[in-house]
């Protein structure tokens, strides 16, 4: 993690702008293309859930500015953020569940299941107070939603929220939207634009699964 220089950081400006909005978030949802996962990645047994979770966490990393966070008047970029997300429970309840981001799939996927299994023991829902190395995502597997907003804890909520949900046939073509939610002082819907196209390539190459 390192602090940046706000004196020589080039989004200063537009950053002290909506700092001071009292509803500084902005979202926007848009369809991706998931041809590749549901026919290639469903034929090789990939769990759709974790390598959307791992492909959207890794086109989080990728672009810095879903890495970055300010705390007071500190505004400091991630070496990786890592997915908090739900996971559906008992008595049609939700908990988090938190692991640590792996470029690896393999290793990631490990890493999966192994959180959701724990946390699939939870009775209630629980947070971690350390929020800010964490990038949020839920998944709403139900509809396939043209919008979609989330709670914050207020103007100064800077941790990016990100769902995907119902995959979609349209003729030859599978698509699945994706939500983007996010500070406006960091973010911008240019660098939401990229995370839907960085995920879209990544959900593109389904990987080997005969290691797993």
């Amino acid at each position: 993690m390192k602090e940046i220089d706000l004196s020589c950081w080039n989004r200063h400006e537009t950053y002290k702008l909506f700092r001071a909005a009292q509803n500084p978030h902005f979202s926007v949802t848009a369809d991706i293309d998931v041809t590749a996962l549901m026919s290639t990645g469903k034929a090789t047994g990939i769990p759709l859930f974790n390598f959307t979770l791992y492909a959207l966490m890794r086109a989080v990393n990728s672009i810095q500015e879903f890495r970055t966070r300010f705390t007071g008047d500190k505004v400091f970029e991630l070496d990786v953020t890592n997915p908090s997300f739900t996971v559906p429970i008992a008595d049609d309840a939700f908990t988090f569940c938190e692991l640590e981001f792996h470029k690896d799939w393999q290793i990631f996927n490990a890493r999966c299941l192994t959180a959701i299994a724990k946390a699939k023991t939870h009775k209630q829902l629980t947070e971690n107070t350390d929020t800010n190395i964490w990038t949020y995502l839920t998944c709403a597997p139900w509809v396939h939603f043209t919008s979609l907003t989330h709670p914050t804890s207020g103007p100064d909520d800077c941790i990016p929220r990100i769902a995907w949900g119902k995959y979609s046939q349209r003729g030859d073509q599978w698509v699945m939207p994706v939500n983007v939610q996010a500070h406006h002082a960091l973010l911008d819907g240019f660098h939401a634009a990229r995370l839907f196209t960085e995920t879209e390539k990544i959900l593109a190459d389904i990987p080997d699964q005969t290691t797993t």
